[in-house]
């Protein structure tokens, strides 16, 4: 080999460095075997339901567009083989013997009077006209133009013009075109107005007349036939129209001969008399109506599809009829929402059935992909979950060494989420117990604070009373001294008795304030709501009766057990049923309830305790008097000394018991009292059989 000779580079035998190969090596296992997969799976479906949507759509369309032509189509040939039907009625009364017998001449009639004649062709058309709604007018008119018999009908019932009232019609145009017709030739004339004595008549109703010549027996033109046909019935031969779709009734030169729908307003906007032009609405639509040869169209909207056909005044093939204007064109506008709404709908559940077999075939290619990457995407996945969540528990049934090594991953998570567990329960225990211990403190404070006011309360009170005590006992000593001296005079001893009578009433005051803070501890005892009730409606009722107050008094049957001070459960009664005589009218009602009551404290024991409630039908209080009523001294009476309510706080408070005020302005205030059930003593084989020492015998006690 020559030594000169090139080697090939280097880049054209070793793959590139980042040729797909190596950019494949940067994913992972599962990703190479799901993306082709559900590729595979997913493109064929895709294209297929893309396909078979948008074929579907197209197909609905023109199906949809195919039955709006069709339902155009039917109502104008509803109309045009109606007008076929006119136009031979027209040829039978022009052919009927009594109508030629009367065209004839004199020399050639039957031997019958013109009178006689003129009767029997009223007759043939009283009979014709029978229930035809469509016609407006017979007319049988002579060579001159002169109505010579004529029916008028309206609602189907025809009605004879007596001769007096027949109008010479010489002058009108379809009078003057009937006249230039030749034999067997019809006259249709544009749909206008009906003109009678040089007035349109009222209300507006447009009419196509119809003409034909009259031969007489001799064969000779001697009149001609008039057929007035009301426009309203033609376009009742279009509708009903289904809701939503409007209809227009137009000629040659996009005039509007009337309108076919729903609404009101449009039927007076397009009536014949407004002579309305379909250019003047829209010049698009009517080149592309007018200058369409088709017998049927359709022009596509936003908002609806506009339909026409046509209607010929005159038979195909044929020159018998002669017109000024050659057809109608009837326009139907459909809305498209209906129409659109079951394209769309099929549109919809096409996709979703795509989207749901689509969903299926990726599916199965990642279930395939999941099966065989799973025992190791578990493990890895699990690795990295377990620091969040211990309840993380891997599944793998493969029959090999992943599979032991799964179990001995569940073994060590289930032990770690047992010891969290453990210290997630002693966690939750200690922060209830701190919850617990909390309140407690906060309430102790709470009382610890009464007492210490109650405390400062009643050392001032000791000092007032030491101060102000002896000097009125000697005050009162000396007037009373004073009194028995019998040269007194009566003004004087008027004075000193006010004196005394002051001095009494400080001296109640004081012993008032010393009840407060000489408030002995409570002898605790079993005691029962309803004797403690009994005891103080017997010794409170005189008073109460003397008011004019009415006393209640409502007793359960199972009210428990408490422990408690007889004497101070009384005086707390008393201050309440006394305080609600006084704010009590004459007449007024007092209810005393007395009843059990179960609650359910923080730790959701339930715990039994019996009620008292003590309600009046007084003024009420104000939310801002409610706030301060358990102040000591303060008071809302002229006369009192604020205490009474603060003592029966303070007995309730003694026996661990609760006490509210709940009152309203005008309707009354309601105290409710709860005073714990009496619990059984327990006994030292009870705290033996709990594993637990006597309250007592423990040094923290």
């Amino acid at each position: 080999m020559d030594s000169n000779q090139q080697q090939p580079s280097p880049s054209l035998t070793a793959p590139p460095a980042r040729s797909w190969r190596r950019r494949m090596q940067h994913f992972s296992l599962r990703t190479k075997i799901v993306v082709p997969m559900v590729g595979l799976a997913v493109l064929p479906v895709l294209a297929t339901g893309i396909f078979t949507i948008t074929w579907t759509r197209a197909s609905l369309h023109d199906s949809e567009i195919q039955r709006v032509e069709f339902d155009t189509d039917s109502k104008a040939s509803t109309v045009e083989e109606y007008l076929h039907t006119v136009r031979q009625d027209l040829r039978f009364l022009a052919r009927t013997q009594f109508v030629r017998n009367l065209a004839s001449p004199p020399t050639d009639r039957p031997h019958a009077s013109t009178h006689q004649l003129r009767r029997a062709v009223e007759r043939e058309f009283l009979i014709f006209s029978q229930g035809k709604r469509a016609y407006n007018q017979i007319r049988y008119l002579n060579q001159w133009g002169q109505e010579v018999v004529r029916i008028d009908v309206e609602g189907g019932t025809p009605e004879i013009v007596p001769p007096d009232q027949l109008q010479d019609k010489s002058d009108r145009y379809y009078v003057k075109a009937a006249l230039a017709l030749e034999t067997g030739q019809i006259y249709v004339s544009p749909m206008d107005l009906n003109i009678e004595h040089g007035k349109a008549e009222r209300p507006y109703r447009g009419v196509v007349r119809y003409a034909t010549p009259v031969l007489g027996n001799d064969g000779s033109r001697q009149g001609f036939l008039i057929v007035n046909l009301h426009a309203d019935y033609l376009r009742s031969l279009i509708g009903p129209l289904s809701p939503g779709t409007d209809g227009w009734l137009v000629n040659n030169e996009g005039k509007y001969l009337g309108y076919i729908g729903e609404s009101k307003e449009r039927e007076q906007f397009y009536s014949l008399d407004k002579d309305r032009t379909l250019e003047a609405d829209d010049p698009e639509v009517v080149s592309g109506i007018l200058e369409n040869r088709q017998q049927v169209q359709t022009l596509e909207g936003q908002r609806d599809i506009l339909s026409f056909a046509r209607i010929p005044l005159k038979d195909p093939g044929k020159e018998s009829v002669v017109t000024e204007s050659e057809q109608w064109t009837l326009l139907l506008s459909h809305p498209r929402a209906p129409i659109d709404a079951p394209i769309e709908q099929l549109t919809v559940f096409l996709s979703i059935v795509t989207a749901v077999v689509a969903a299926i075939a990726g599916g199965l290619g990642l279930l395939v992909a999941h099966y065989l990457t799973r025992p190791v995407a578990i493990l890895r996945r699990a690795t990295r979950e377990i620091a969040a969540d211990l309840t993380k528990r891997v599944h793998i049934q493969t029959g090999d060494e992943i599979e032991q090594l799964a179990n001995d991953f569940n073994l060590m998570t289930q032990r770690l989420r047992e010891a969290q567990d453990r210290l997630a329960a002693w966690n939750a225990e200690l922060e209830h117990e701190v919850a617990r211990k909390t309140g407690e403190l906060h309430q102790l404070q709470g009382g610890l604070a009464r007492a210490e006011k109650l405390a400062s309360i009643g050392q001032m009170t000791a000092s007032v009373m030491h101060e102000i005590g002896n000097p009125l006992a000697a005050i009162k000593t000396q007037i009373q001294v004073t009194e028995e001296d019998e040269d007194l005079c009566n003004s004087s001893r008027a004075v000193f008795s006010d004196i005394v009578s002051e001095v009494d009433r400080l001296t109640v005051f004081l012993r008032s304030c010393s009840r407060l803070y000489r408030l002995r501890e409570p002898r605790m005892e079993d005691v029962s709501p309803d004797s403690v009730v009994q005891g103080v409606i017997t010794l409170i009722t005189p008073e109460l009766r003397r008011r004019g107050v009415v006393l209640q008094v409502h007793s359960a049957p199972e009210t428990p057990t408490i422990h408690g001070d007889p004497d101070q459960l009384r005086q707390l009664l008393i201050n309440l049923l006394l305080n609600a005589a006084e704010a009590s009218k004459d007449g007024g009602t007092i209810v005393v309830k007395v009843g059990r009551r179960n609650t359910t404290s923080d730790s959701a024991i339930v715990v039994a305790s019996a009620e008292i409630e003590v309600s009046d039908e007084g003024e009420g209080m104000s939310p801002q008097i409610v706030s301060k009523i358990w102040a000591p001294f303060f008071t809302t009476k002229d006369e009192g000394t604020g205490l009474g309510l603060a003592i029966c706080r303070q007995i309730v408070e003694d026996h661990a018991g609760t006490i509210r005020i709940a009152s309203q302005l005008g309707e009354g205030t309601v105290v409710t009292i709860l005073l714990p059930e009496r619990k059984p003593p327990r006994s030292q084989d009870s705290h033996a059989d709990l594993g637990e020492e006597p309250l007592e015998s423990h040094p923290s006690a």
